[in-house]
C-alpha cells in the first residue's frame, strides 16, 4: 500500500504545474467586466456572421482594416474591449451596422420622466 501511495504521489507531482493556477483571477476579471464582455461577445458574433455571409477570412478582414490578423482573432473571440474607432472600422470594412445610433439615442435621451410624487 505504501508503494502505491508513493507511486501516486510521484505521478501527481509530475502532472502538477510549476506555477499556481490563475483561474481565480480570471474568474474575478470576468465577473467585474461582465457587461462589456457580453457586448464584445455580441459584436464578435456579428463579425463572424458577416465574415461567413461574405465568404471572407479573418486575414482578409485584417487586410481591409490595415490591422494584424492577430487583432481580428482577438476581436472574434469576444474578449476584446473595443474602441468606438475599431467598431466603426469593422462596420465600414464589413458593410454592416454594429451600433444602431438612432435606437440607442432615442432610448437614452427621450425616456419618459416619471411624474413627481
Amino acid at each position: 500500500m505504501t508503494i502505491k501511495m508513493n507511486n501516486l504521489r510521484e505521478k501527481l507531482s509530475k502532472l502538477a504545474a510549476d506555477q499556481p493556477s490563475k483561474w481565480k483571477a480570471k474568474a474575478q476579471f470576468r465577473r467585474e467586466n461582465r457587461d462589456w464582455l457580453r457586448k464584445s461577445a455580441a459584436i464578435a458574433v456579428r463579425v463572424l456572421d458577416a465574415l461567413k455571409a461574405q465568404n471572407l477570412s479573418q486575414k482578409e478582414l485584417a487586410e481591409r482594416m490595415s490591422i494584424s490578423p492577430q487583432q481580428i482573432s482577438k476581436i472574434v473571440k469576444g474578449q476584446e474591449n473595443l474602441t468606438l474607432e475599431t467598431i466603426s472600422n469593422l462596420e465600414i470594412a464589413l458593410g454592416i451596422q454594429i451600433i444602431d445610433e438612432k435606437a440607442n439615442h432615442s432610448r437614452t435621451l427621450f425616456k419618459k420622466k416619471k411624474p413627481a410624487a
